[in-house]
């Protein structure tokens, strides 16, 4: 697929929709964001549909692009970054509604649930998008913002495996356009509120060590974000710092959504493939960076998930 075989679909139809998955993370963001504007230039008015997009990402054009009500008479659904129909959350009805589906990623556990399906296993989706241009011209230094977020976002400023010579080309083409990428590495990765770092102190004084000391394990609870006045997006970050404390092996972050519900942040260095782990409970991702949603109480979770990692040990 070429971007060229996107625009040929959307100008057979009217309204087409850019969403991906629920928390959208840098790489969802960027990549919605830049297509959206991608499709603007070639006249094809694309909305973006995306919840509870965090603060951390203000500083990208696209606003302007998001869907301010859920429509029922979609034509064209484009999935960015989303492993699995599941995971666009209120828009999965939108995408079972419309008639024509794509579905863009670079999650190995994908389970190409559209009609159309692109998935390379590539540092990022936004990776993806660059690719699927067929005439750099369009690119402005929006775009490229957005497209530089999102790569930056899925390897760690260029530290995780996924990182590739290509990654890097692709960088520095984006880096052309006279972007700030020092400013955007800073707002992505280190800059955070006084409610997050009181939050990260929680998460660190809640952590304990597994499995000879192989597996860190950290939890939030409800109470302990309203309390520090903070919501899931002030979460970011914790599970790459808990992931970096020498001698370990794997890093779990669970943080409560509802009364039953856990969501569970997945990172490895060596040992562990946590996408097999995620998999486990109907989640995904990569070998090294994955996530799940399992349900039933705190212990509960903190048991099966260390119990499914112990088996790679």
């Amino acid at each position: 697929m070429n971007l060229q075989k996107i625009v040929d679909i959307c100008n057979n139809y009217n309204n087409v929709v850019i969403s991906g998955h629920i928390h959208p993370d840098g790489d969802c963001v960027g990549a919605c964001y830049a297509l959206a504007a991608i499709l603007h230039k070639k006249g094809i008015e694309a909305k973006v549909a995306l919840d509870d997009i965090p603060d951390t990402y203000s500083y990208l054009e696209g606003s302007s692009y998001l869907l301010k009500t859920i429509k029922k008479d979609i034509d064209v659904f484009i999935s960015l970054d989303c492993g699995d129909k599941e995971r666009l959350g209120n828009y999965s009805n939108m995408f079972d509604n419309a008639q024509v589906t794509i579905n863009i990623d670079h999650h190995i556990s994908n389970t190409k649930f559209a009609k159309y399906n692109h998935v390379l296993d590539v540092s990022s989706t936004c990776e993806i998008i660059y690719e699927l241009i067929d005439d750099y011209s369009i690119l402005d230094k929006n775009i490229c913002e957005a497209l530089y977020t999102g790569i930056i976002f899925d390897t760690g400023a260029f530290k995780h495996s996924n990182t590739t010579k290509r990654t890097h080309e692709i960088a520095g083409e984006l880096i052309k356009y006279d972007i700030d990428f020092t400013e955007m590495t800073n707002r992505v990765f280190y800059y955070r509120s006084y409610n997050a770092l009181k939050i990260l102190s929680v998460a660190i004084n809640n952590a304990k060590l597994y499995s000879e000391n192989e597996i860190i394990v950290s939890t939030l609870t409800i109470e302990e974000l309203k309390q520090n006045n903070c919501y899931k997006k002030d979460t970011d970050g914790i599970i790459q710092m808990l992931n970096e404390v020498i001698g370990t092996q794997c890093a779990v972050l669970i943080t409560q959504i509802t009364d039953n519900d856990y969501k569970v942040s997945l990172r490895s260095k060596n040992k562990v493939d946590v996408c097999k782990v995620a998999k486990k409970f109907s989640g995904g991702g990569h070998i090294k960076a994955s996530g799940c949603t399992v349900s039933g109480t705190i212990k509960e979770v903190e048991e099966i998930i260390v119990n499914e990692i112990v088996k790679q040990l």
